[in-house]
């Protein structure tokens, strides 16, 4: 039961991901910048977070001093990185070339998890793996949605999202073991939310700085793109082994073009329901058969 809740956890951190790609282009037509676009999400969130702890449950807020340097890390390489290298290989490509990249994250992780002996290599998790990407491809259209190609400087940054995809996947689980998903996802937030103001300083924000009422929809926004959904996929890595949990994070595409199609008016193509079908195929394939051993980590230490 709890590992169909871990599942149910990270579909749902798919679901949230996916709707806010949709609202993200809306945003983005508007002429928002894209670097504080993205930097609100992680700022807002964090301070949502942090906020909510500080208040109510501060005992959570305490870690251990040689940790910080661990959850730093998870917070500018995996959080960050990932969100940094995403988007910069969506302005030298497209958003089909950067999802395609990104989701070669599933096949990085089991080649990682199985080298570390902590998971097996199976069969079925490995076509489940091929199958879920081949869907993210006709999900986002294939061919046609990749033609045009992406220059040196993008290829190289879509390889590092799905690298730094890879990455928070499989050090959030580590750092579960050792932390609350509360304490681990507000850390990690924090780290994410100092990154971006390195990358873009307050003092910077002025020339871009939307109106009043935009930034209270970018603070919506960062509740719903990035605190709701990394706290639940978060969740659902102390339920599911991070291989598993990387394919079902495949949802994140189809779910995208599925919202556009509702809210924006974009028509489904017969290719993108095929994809969608390919990945929810895959998803199913991977519970046909679990490798033996518990996914189970038991309960995070909150650290005094």
């Amino acid at each position: 039961m709890r590992q169909f809740r871990g599942y149910l956890m990270v579909a749902g951190a798919a679901l949230f991901w996916g709707v806010s790609a949709t609202a993200a282009k809306a945003l983005l037509a508007q002429g928002l910048d894209t670097v504080l676009l993205v930097q609100t999400r992680a700022t807002f969130a964090a301070a949502a977070m942090a906020g909510y702890l500080a208040l109510a449950r501060p005992a959570l807020l305490r870690v251990r001093r040689e940790d910080l340097w661990r959850l730093a890390l998870l917070g500018t390489v995996g959080v960050a990185g990932s969100n940094i290298t995403y988007y910069f290989t969506i302005r030298e490509g497209s958003v089909a070339i950067a999802i395609l990249l990104q989701y070669t994250a599933p096949l990085l992780v089991m080649a990682y998890a199985a080298w570390r002996k902590e998971e097996q290599l199976t069969p079925g998790k490995v076509m489940a793996a091929l199958i879920a990407i081949g869907g993210c491809y006709l999900a986002v259209g294939g061919a046609t949605g990749i033609e045009g190609g992406v220059s040196p400087a993008g290829l190289v940054s879509g390889i590092l999202s799905a690298f730094t995809f890879g990455f928070m996947t499989v050090y959030t689980r580590h750092m579960l073991a050792r932390y609350s998903v509360w304490t681990v996802t507000c850390y990690a937030l924090i780290a994410a939310s100092l990154f971006w103001l390195v990358v873009n300083p307050p003092w910077n924000i002025p020339s871009h700085s939307p109106g009043p009422s935009l930034w209270m929809i970018l603070a919506g926004f960062a509740v719903v793109s990035v605190l709701i959904p990394h706290t639940l996929f978060f969740g659902g890595l102390r339920h599911v082994v991070a291989s598993r949990a990387i394919i079902v994070s495949t949802l994140e595409p189809v779910i995208a073009i599925v919202s556009a199609a509702l809210f924006v008016g974009e028509l489904l193509q017969a290719p993108q329901i095929g994809g969608a079908v390919l990945v929810i195929g895959a998803i199913v394939l991977l519970n046909i058969r679990r490798e033996p051993g518990g996914e189970e980590l038991q309960e995070g230490v909150d650290a005094a």
